[in-house]
């Protein structure tokens, strides 16, 4: 009797155990801050880390097209590659949400990373 509980004990967990195995889901998530972490090149020392954590953020958004990122382009370019369409006011009101920048479409990622950097230092 106690025997025959240890044996079916043992099958609910090598079921579950193989049932795990077969259909667990995609488990592996993109390390966005890996992927955009040549940006960092672009800016100077106190502006790097910065740089890197706003472009893994926009990097979420746009997919893997965030590998053309350069400092000259602009948000409305940026919106642009999103698979599924975005619309820069809201793109811009996130960034405002997170980093108190006001910016616009025609907003560089030069400009919004060197004034999220300023109002950084000031609440610091």
């Amino acid at each position: 009797m106690v025997s025959d509980f240890y044996i079916y004990l043992a099958v609910a967990i090598l079921l579950m155990t193989i049932g795990r195995l077969v259909w667990r889901g995609n488990s592996q998530t993109i390390d966005w801050e890996l992927i955009v972490a040549f940006v960092r090149l672009d800016f100077p020392a106190g502006q790097r880390d910065l740089a890197q954590k706003i472009a893994a953020g926009l990097a979420e958004v746009v997919g893997l097209k965030i590998k053309k990122l350069r400092p000259e382009h602009t948000l409305g370019e940026i919106a642009n590659w999103a698979e599924d369409r975005i619309l820069v006011e809201d793109l811009t009101k996130v960034l405002h949400i997170a980093y108190g920048v006001s910016c616009n479409n025609k907003t560089t990622f030069r400009s919004l990373v060197e004034e999220a950097a300023k109002i950084r230092a000031r609440n610091i």
